[in-house]
């Protein structure tokens, strides 16, 4: 169809799930290729020349860069706003959103699980622990101490769910796959938001896709992807 939307990257991707549960909670209909950004070809380039997913497609009409189209989407389908309309409230949004892709994505997603998950299953390389234990014992601490601070006892970062805590919650996902455990006694508000964010429909969905595809090789996605949004 010339208006469907299609997300290009693999839900396994923090970036990419935030994209996805966007359009999930506004109820907007898509599709997803779950392509891998280091096994993407010169296509791939020509439309994320970052070779970052993920990549929105509508017709001949393409987007990179999961905040970017974040903001598209918000704009195009405005009913159910995942941006405070409060201005401040908005702009809080905006830089946890910042906070979890720039900060976390750095500090979780490459030291932990790239090295943990992406290296020895996608580019077949060892694991270095060094650069693993740099993240777990110094820098997650950092951001857990922080966040402790933000997160409120109920509800939300800045009031109603907003797309900056759907890009913590993303990014955090991805450091439970990478085998680390959050210590509830030690961080005890943010367990709690993140149960709230991980009970969401939406989260919770993608989440469940995510998982079911840790480990498996990246010529079985297609198939899993396609089951899962068929059913």
């Amino acid at each position: 169809m010339k208006d469907e939307i299609t997300i290009i990257g693999t839900p396994i991707s923090p970036y990419v799930r935030k994209v996805l549960a966007i359009l999930d909670i506004k109820g907007v209909p898509f599709r997803c290729h779950p392509q891998i950004p280091f096994l993407g070809d010169d296509d791939f380039t020509r439309i994320s020349p970052l070779r970052r997913i993920p990549v929105l497609r509508i017709g001949d009409f393409t987007l990179p860069d999961s905040t970017v189209i974040a903001q598209f989407l918000e704009e195009k389908f405005p009913e159910t706003p995942l941006y405070p309309g409060d201005i401040e409230a908005r702009a809080r949004a905006r830089w946890f959103e910042e906070y979890a892709d720039d900060h976390l994505g750095r500090n979780v997603l490459f030291p932990l699980f790239f090295q943990r998950r992406v290296r020895p299953v996608v580019l077949k390389e060892p694991t270095d622990e060094a650069i693993v234990d740099k993240a777990i014992n110094e820098d997650m601490p950092k951001v857990l101490d922080y966040l402790e601070t933000e997160v409120p006892d109920d509800g939300y970062l800045c009031g109603t769910l907003s797309v900056g805590d759907i890009a913590i919650g993303s990014i955090m996902r991805n450091a439970f796959w990478a085998d680390w455990a959050l210590d509830a006694s030690r961080w005890p508000r943010v367990a709690a938001y993140l149960g709230r964010l991980y009970s969401e429909p939406a989260i919770a969905r993608l989440n469940k896709l995510a998982e079911s595809m840790l480990g498996t090789s990246p010529k079985e996605h297609p198939a899993i992807v396609e089951k899962y949004f068929a059913a």
